[in-house]
């Protein structure tokens, strides 16, 4: 497997490479970015941001933002009930209630300040936790030695205060080109569609209105993680460290799945492929994809609970074992909720996620390396 010290490596000469162009390419005050779609044009106008801006101190960690209250007018509350993201809250007071429960959306340097540089990196992620996210951050410190990057973290559903930080944090470094990595599992989602709509990549918000993000970056937008060949690599690699005997197991990959009946759709066509990588990789006797749909109506989800065990009671029933491993990128909440779904069932369970895995960095600096080639 490819060390992340090599890995480093490739994205520096790519980055040192870069240089002469990236020079040509910065002077613009309105900035192209582009898209799987085609090329577009960012915001420039100065986003009218929450009071959280003005008062950004980083805590003893370098966080900034974490810890803070969610806030929000009562326009942006109505949007959210009104879409019922939260259908147990029946009052914007339990919306705000639990959108807090939820933790707060955050920017996280994984550079020294002191560092400069043309290019850089800003990762978009759900957050896995504070473990999770120290994890995955402590993971990419390396290539932060040589490269800006910064994390924001959150859902973005009532704000996005913490991507026009992580946004700034790497212009301030003096970079003009910043490579913008989705770190979610399918673009079928409707968290990716709120970071489309934060960047002005779509129209309509899919949760709140929040405020659109500006930078005289040029911006290049990456890919999710989808069924990219490291992926499919991953979910190989964690099916063989549980098992025993591949011509008597079953193979099941699970994804936290959409809630659209049509976005889950595209997504297990999506794993699909990646079981395939789990076919070639050994002589299992089948090899499943499901989603659990973990925040559509209940009855959504438990149906496709109630398909789970089924192919599990099913293997067992033909004299098979089953081994069970996640598409998900960290090990947070789904995954015990999942262990709880299949009580009283025999299996095997791989508990990792994916950002645990090497190649999850690859990924992180393959895609960079992708965008940041183009502009050659």
């Amino acid at each position: 497997m490819t060390s992340v010290y090599t890995l480093e490596n490739h994205l520096i000469n790519i980055l040192t490479g870069c240089i002469a162009s990236v020079a040509l390419l910065a002077g613009c005050a309105t900035t192209p970015a582009d898209t799987d779609t085609g090329a577009v044009e960012t915001p420039v106008a100065a986003p009218s941001h929450g009071a959280h801006m003005n008062h950004a101190r980083p805590d003893e960690l370098g966080r900034l933002l974490y810890g803070m209250e969610h806030s929000a007018d009562e326009a942006m509350l109505d949007e959210i009930r009104v879409k019922g993201l939260f259908p147990g809250a029946s009052s914007n007071e339990q919306i705000l209630t639990m959108m807090n429960n939820m933790g707060s959306n955050y920017t996280w340097p994984a550079s020294d300040e002191s560092l400069r540089g043309d290019s850089g990196i800003l990762i978009l992620a759900h957050g896995f936790g504070d473990h999770g996210d120290q994890v995955l951050r402590e993971q990419m410190l390396g290539t932060g030695t040589e490269v800006p990057i910064s994390f924001a973290f959150g859902m973005s559903m009532m704000m996005s205060d913490h991507i026009q930080l992580g946004l700034d944090d790497l212009t301030d470094s003096g970079v003009r080109d910043i490579v913008v990595i989705p770190a979610v599992s399918t673009r079928h989602n409707t968290l990716k569609r709120q970071w489309d709509y934060v960047f002005a990549l779509q129209d309509e918000p899919e949760y709140a209105s929040v405020p659109r993000v500006s930078s005289n970056a040029r911006l290049h937008f990456a890919k999710p993680l989808e069924d990219h060949p490291l992926v499919g690599e991953i979910i190989a690699d964690y099916s063989a460290e549980i098992s025993q005997n591949p011509p008597v197991e079953e193979v099941i990959i699970v994804g936290h799945g959409p809630v659209d009946a049509g976005d889950n759709q595209q997504q297990l066509d999506m794993m699909n492929n990646l079981a395939d990588y789990v076919r070639e990789s050994a002589d299992y006797a089948a090899v499943h994809v499901a989603t659990l749909q973990d925040d559509a109506p209940v009855e959504v989800r438990r149906a496709n609970v109630n398909r789970l065990r089924e192919l599990i009671t099913k293997a067992s029933e033909a004299g098979r074992n089953t081994l069970v491993v996640t598409n998900l990128l960290g090990t947070r909440m789904v995954q015990s909720s999942l262990r709880r779904d299949l009580r009283g069932l025999g299996y095997r369970f791989n508990f990792k996620g994916l950002i645990q895995h090497d190649n999850f960095i690859e990924w992180i600096n393959a895609s960079a390396q992708e965008k940041l080639a183009a502009i050659k």
